[in-house]
């Protein structure tokens, strides 16, 4: 897979079209600001990314839909991304056409597929076929298989990755992409072969055939059980159940057979169930006494109050007459009411006269009797009622009893049920072990069935032992650090006369000095840093290239030249290398000469897509020049920006 063009369209529906070489150096040079580094951005996004990292500015208020046209040996295809705009990081509307003779659209007004699909689209073109990378059980992380999102961590160098000693791959500084890569760099190697998920899955499949195998003969011996010991339980379990006679145990094997094969003809003893409607009318009748009896007890307690008020009331009345009748010093006929009848002081208020002092009396002498009277009536009343209520209480006695009874029948059908049950299980196995008997002619033929099982797997197992694939992983790396020593030599690395190889554990590169290894972190100057990481992903590629392993055939790398160009005198040098040391200069035309000799030498069909201040006076670079952004011209054009319409 590369790319031939990369599309933009604005929102006023203008397309801008920046157009690359296939098989070569594709180099855009330029001031900054012009957007050279977002083509990056760009790109990624288009090919799946799940977040648009395009910076805030002239390019997301401007453009409408960001596309590629890319080529697949003789097919190309087309795919472009909604922009997210401002507002949103991502976006799932997207655009797809493929074909032979494909090329980008005049514009795109609605979708015609999502970021999956398309993903879905470019694992097939680019042959990545399925896997599954398992980590060891120790680990927790989950299973992962490798895509052509993992494929594209090398396929880019932002200007802020190619000159780090941090990390060597791009986004590798996000958290968990380091292990993403140990995981799914030994596929894109080819040191997994490419059929390991199936007999990864074959090997599971030979495994649960052997498990069962190894189960079916297991249990067939732990029924037949050693010697007569498992008939002899059996056996005694059915006497327990009354379902043998308690005689002596049969002397042999055929004699069991006989008396196992009379236990098995037992049926059980039929169960009377009591009839569970008549619980329920029993149950109902019962609640009926019950509310009844409750009524009663109320209507007693309700009388008792009344008579204990009443015998209050009377007391209460006796007194109060006697009380004033006891005032006998009270001359009532010469009584002035405004007098004190005691100390003949004048009162505010006048006090009652005789006659209705006289008419009270007469009052309560009155309720006295009436009470009096009706006594014997409400004892009358009560005796009645706790004579029903007795009544009622032997009634609920003798229903209890015959509910009880019911639900004494019913525990013993219980019983007898819970009986048969166990005697049945005892007769199922009983059953099985008499089955089993019969089995032990086959018994060979369950061993060859578990010994070929076995052997299978051991197969399996072999085909897919992790040590072959560390080991060809560890061939691979050997060969690419071979490269990857003579490489620095001729960029004129430091420590170039050591070996230098990749570690793959830990992702980055190694020197390996006479007495110690030297990582690249360790690795002083941002020039050698730049050198270390080129030559690390153009050894990587000419491995994926030369066994066709499933990697996009393009490395695009962003301001290689940036650690001796001074970018703070761009707007002077524009591009030009005068401004250099003779020893800067040197290093920029032996970088970029060899990156011109890595395509011509080694991997012809590649493409290496350049973004620079850099604009060297040397053919093979000027060839290569595909667009210069200066002076107005930039990956946004004047007119966009000027267009009031978007």
């Amino acid at each position: 897979m590369q790319i031939l063009e990369i599309v933009l369209y604005s929102y006023s529906g203008k397309k801008r079209v920046v157009p690359l070489q296939s098989n070569s150096v594709n180099v855009i040079t330029g001031g900054s600001g012009t957007g050279k580094t977002a083509l990056i951005d760009i790109i990624d996004y288009c090919l799946g990314k799940g977040e648009c990292m395009i910076s805030e500015g002239v390019i997301l208020k401007k453009v409408a839909w960001f596309g590629l046209l890319l080529k697949f040996g003789d097919e190309k295809l087309f795919i472009a991304r909604e922009n997210p705009g401002l507002k949103k990081k991502t976006t799932n509307r997207s655009y797809i056409e493929q074909g032979v003779e494909v090329s980008s659209p005049d514009n795109i007004s609605e979708p015609n597929t999502n970021i999956e699909a398309i993903t879905e689209t470019l694992n097939n073109k680019i042959g990545i076929s399925p896997n599954l990378n398992i980590p060891p059980e120790e680990q927790t992380r989950n299973p992962l298989s490798a895509n052509i999102r993992h494929a594209l961590f090398y396929c880019f160098q932002h200007q802020t990755e190619v000159a780090t000693n941090q990390y060597l791959f791009h986004r590798q500084s996000e958290d968990y992409i380091t292990q993403t890569i140990k995981d799914t760099l030994p596929y894109f190697l080819g040191a997994v072969q490419e059929d390991r998920l199936a007999l990864e899955q074959e090997l599971k499949r030979a495994k649960r055939g052997l498990s069962k195998a190894k189960n079916k003969l297991n249990n067939i011996k732990a029924i037949q059980g050693k010697d007569l010991s498992k008939a002899i339980g059996l056996l005694s379990e059915a006497k327990e159940l009354e379902l043998a006679e308690q005689r002596k145990n049969p002397n042999d094997f055929k004699e069991f057979v006989e008396v196992f094969e009379k236990i098995i003809n037992w049926t059980p003893d039929k169960i009377n169930t009591p009839n569970s409607e008549r619980i329920i009318i029993l149950q109902s009748e019962l609640k009926e006494l019950k509310d009844n009896l409750n009524e009663k007890q109320e209507s007693i307690m309700a009388a008792k109050t009344f008579a204990r008020e009443a015998s209050g009331f009377m007391r209460e009345v006796s007194e109060q007459k006697f009380r004033l009748e006891s005032i006998g010093l009270f001359n009532y006929s010469e009584h002035n009411s405004e007098l004190c009848p005691v100390c003949s002081q004048n009162i505010k208020e006048s006090i009652p006269n005789a006659n209705l002092l006289e008419k009270s009396i007469k009052k309560l002498d009155s309720s006295l009797k009436s009470v009096t009277k009706e006594r014997p009536k409400l004892r009358e009343y009560i005796e009645a009622l706790e004579e029903k209520s007795e009544v009622i209480k032997e009634l609920i006695k003798k229903k209890n009893e015959e509910i009880n009874g019911v639900l004494k029948t019913k525990e013993d059908a219980n019983k007898l049920r819970n009986l048969n049950v166990q005697r049945g299980k005892v007769i199922g196995r009983i059953s099985l072990w008499l089955e089993s008997v019969n089995l032990t002619d086959d018994l060979s033929g369950l061993k060859e069935e578990v010994r070929i099982a076995k052997k299978k797997v051991e197969e399996l197992e072999k085909n897919l032992d992790i040590e072959k694939v560390e080991e060809k992983i560890n061939s691979i790396l050997n060969r690419m650090g071979i490269q990857m020593t003579k490489w620095s030599e001729s960029l004129k690395l430091e420590h170039s006369e050591n070996p230098i190889r990749f570690d793959i554990k830990k992702a980055t590169v190694i020197v390996d000095m006479e007495n110690r290894f030297v990582p690249l972190r360790k690795i002083g100057s941002a020039e050698n840093w730049v050198g270390y990481h080129i030559i690390s992903h153009l050894a990587l590629h000419k491995h994926f290239a030369r066994h066709s392993r499933p990697v996009p055939r393009f490395l695009f790398l962003d301001q290689p030249s940036q650690v001796y160009y001074p970018r703070e005198k761009d707007s002077e040098l524009r591009g030009s290398l005068d401004g250099l040391n003779d020893e800067d200069r040197k290093a920029v035309y032996r970088l970029y000469n060899f990156i011109f000799d890595f395509i011509e030498d080694y991997v012809p069909e590649f493409q290496i897509i350049v973004t620079d201040h850099a604009d060297l006076v040397d053919d093979r670079f000027q060839s290569s020049v595909v667009e210069r952004w200066r002076d107005n011209n930039a990956l946004i054009p004047e007119n966009w920006i000027n267009d009031q319409s978007s």
